[in-house]
């Protein structure tokens, strides 16, 4: 099904607490046994050290969600995350679709939510109202002498500076990447400058199971020539490979759109110019 309705599927979704997404994640683990034991014993990891930073089903934040635990910090969230990202990797090693799909998004969603309440607690402790601190003043110069410097092909998709370079090449690969097209295994590189952060590259590969009769798209993003400030909030969409059905260009809302993927059924990537 394409282009539901992703506004009301994401908002249902916002209101559910992180304890229910961890108890659906147990039911569902219990029905999981298509890959072994190896899948489900990895799966019980994962799924332990996200449960273990969040606190009791009682202490909710504003939004409904459950608190991450005082003790909870970004190493944990990293184990967990690595965690997460085996299980991903494993289940999705033959590239179709399953059964734990469901329960990989769940804990990535978990994951998304603890980060982000770990960098809303770092914001409010650390420092006091309207107080900058003097290394600030020179981010701009640091993320520029420290990072790597990426030299983007001429066949890349470049988005820079409000401009998208090789426009006809992405829209090309829209027409027959995923479920648009049939049979077909095209690839193109896209790279979102972000000045002096850097930029964001993004491998896109239009996959075909000619046994499973399915077509989808995968993204592989790479954050390895991108310096993510301080405070930043992480986009759960960069956390790990993407699976999308396809991709399409909003008119009205003046975006090139990932729908149906792992994390999001559908995700803004790119303004329409």
């Amino acid at each position: 099904m394409k282009k539901g309705n992703g506004s009301t599927v994401q908002s249902k979704k916002k209101i559910i607490s992180i304890v229910i997404i961890l108890c659906g994640v147990f039911v569902l683990q219990g029905c999981n046994t298509g890959n072994g034991d190896a899948s489900t014993s990895n799966i019980d990891i994962a799924n332990n050290l996200v449960s273990d930073l969040f606190e009791g089903e009682e202490i909710e934040d504003a939004e409904g969600f459950n608190k991450i635990k005082d003790s909870t910090d970004q190493e944990k969230i990293d184990e967990a995350r690595e965690a997460v990202e085996s299980v991903d990797e494993i289940v999705r090693e033959d590239g179709e679709e399953n059964e734990d799909d469901e329960l990989i998004y769940e804990l990535h969603s978990a994951l998304f939510h603890a980060n982000y309440q770990l960098q809303e607690r770092k914001t409010t402790t650390e420092l006091p109202r309207n107080t900058v601190p003097e290394e600030d003043a020179q981010d701009d110069e640091q993320i520029e002498e420290e990072l790597p410097e990426y030299q983007p092909d001429e066949n890349d998709v470049v988005w820079k500076n409000n401009q998208l370079k090789n426009k006809n090449t992405l829209e090309e690969f829209i027409k027959v990447a995923g479920e648009n097209g049939k049979d077909n295994t095209s690839e193109i590189r896209v790279v979102k400058d972000e000045g002096p952060q850097g930029v964001l590259i993004y491998d896109l590969e239009s996959r075909y199971d000619e046994n499973a009769d399915q077509s989808w798209i995968r993204v592989t993003p790479d954050l390895s020539y991108y310096n993510a400030l301080e405070n930043e909030t992480q986009d759960v969409f960069n956390n790990a490979p993407q699976q999308c059905g396809y991709m399409a260009k909003d008119e009205e809302q003046g975006f090139y759109k990932f729908y149906e993927c792992r994390t999001h059924w559908e995700y803004h990537f790119l303004p329409l110019t």
